[in-house]
């Protein structure tokens, strides 16, 4: 594989205009052209219509991808890794399909109404076939439901269960595993660990949804929840709430907070010593979190949740590749962000077509049969009722610092277990999809 960083990615894009310019009209970078050279991952041979490798194309030769990602904000560290697992994705279609694929960045800023406008121009000015990205739930929302109102695929990187819920939409699928599915693989590690449990959440619709799953998940494992608080989010400081963990009975505390925001309220909790005395969940756990802090932070997760981890067997040629590539040691984003492009184009290239219809057509009840397989092992499908991506998903817990690697890539957590995700997910009539 020839390398190829962001920097570069982002460079040649300027060459035609110049990124942040206020032409974009906040779109962080041009039209990129992306890496028109071939990856090296390995490809199905598959050949019909129930394999993700079916299909002629119809004489697609030309395809346009918004790439949505918080660039700036709260979650600007995380956005690189979208942009290098689309990447990824885009180098290895090329080479299967014989095609050329142009990824275009937009900052989402991690502001809904921010996203929506540039979901509006990539589509109505920039003319995207279509789209994924997002991370945040609100911010996935947002885009999704105006990009499938208009006939654009999109696919979202959040986990509320509402995207896969009552805010579900007809070409809105979501890659991440939902809120429920990550409670209901955690809900009894969590009160074998703890019988008593506080809970912080952030106050937007992820952390409103997951706190509500998490809580049902506890008590019905036995376990109870003494107390919880709604946090603002982004937040600046939360020192009143690791007090109020601190000053009641409960033995353990479940932090569902995401992003910058987990970071700085794990700092303050370290600082007051009170993850030496309480068990630690973490939830939607992403390994980026704690890098920023430090080798000494991976010690207090005793319990996480996650979609993808670089720990993952079976996962070195593309944890390897995420390296070469990127500027960000491998991590969740990166997986969701290389499948969310394999499956929309892949979808499209059975189809024939670009066509929002078309591709849903293709994803609803789809089993993914591509390279993703390599990455994320065991059943992995497109759920019709509410365009959920059941997969596994896997708990893990930190490492001791004398156990951490920072080798090709920081590991500095272990996966304990791997639940399939049909075992984990809510029924399609919980669920309160309409499609």
């Amino acid at each position: 594989m020839q390398p190829h960083s962001r920097r570069a990615f982002l460079k040649r894009a300027s060459v035609a205009s110049t990124i942040g310019a206020a032409s974009l009209a906040g779109c962080t970078g041009s039209p990129g052209e992306g890496n028109d050279n071939g990856g090296g991952g390995d490809t199905d041979a598959g050949g019909d219509s129930e394999t993700d490798s079916g299909g002629s194309g119809g004489g697609i030769e030309e395809i346009k991808v918004g790439v949505f990602a918080p660039y700036t904000g709260p979650f600007a560290p995380w956005g690189e890794s979208v942009t290098t697992g689309s990447v990824l994705a885009k180098q290895d279609l090329e080479e299967e399909f014989g095609i050329s694929i142009e990824l275009v960045e937009y900052d989402t800023e991690t502001n809904p109404s921010t996203a929506l406008e540039r979901m509006k121009r990539a589509v109505t000015s920039d003319g995207i076939d279509f789209a994924h990205g997002g991370i945040s739930s609100a911010v996935c929302t947002s885009m999704g439901s105006w990009a499938s109102d208009n006939g654009v695929s999109y696919i979202a990187q959040g986990a509320s269960d509402s995207i896969t819920g009552e805010a579900c939409a007809e070409h809105m699928f979501s890659v991440y595993q939902s809120n429920t599915m990550m409670a209901n693989a955690a809900g009894p590690e969590m009160a074998e660990q703890a019988d008593s449990w506080y809970i912080l959440y952030s106050d937007y619709v992820w952390g409103q949804t997951g706190q509500k799953v998490i809580s049902a998940s506890l008590e019905a494992n036995g376990a109870t929840v003494v107390g919880k608080d709604a946090t603002p989010f982004p937040g600046d400081d939360y020192t009143q709430y690791i007090n109020n963990v601190a000053n009641s009975d409960a033995d353990a505390v479940a932090l569902i907070i995401p992003g910058l925001d987990a970071r700085l309220a794990t700092e303050q909790m370290m600082n007051k010593g009170l993850h030496e005395e309480l068990t630690v969940m973490y939830h939607q756990f992403e390994d980026l979190v704690l890098w920023g802090i430090g080798e000494d932070a991976a010690s207090t997760v005793d319990v996480g949740t996650t979609g993808w981890m670089n720990g993952v067997e079976g996962t070195d040629e593309f944890n390897q590749r995420i390296v070469e590539e990127g500027d960000t040691d491998p991590f969740a984003r990166h997986y969701m962000a290389y499948t969310s492009l394999d499956q929309q184009v892949r979808a499209a290239m059975r189809a024939g077509s670009t066509d929002a219809a078309a591709i849903t057509s293709e994803l609803e009840g789809h089993q993914v049969s591509s390279p993703v397989n390599d990455i994320q092992p065991g059943t992995v499908y497109w759920r019709e009722c509410d365009h959920q991506l059941i997969q596994p998903t896997h708990l893990v817990s930190g490492l001791e610092t004398s156990e951490i690697s920072n080798g090709d890539w920081k590991q500095w957590f272990t996966v304990d277990e791997s639940l399939a995700g049909d075992d984990l997910a809510r029924t399609c009539e919980e669920t309160g999809c309409e499609l």
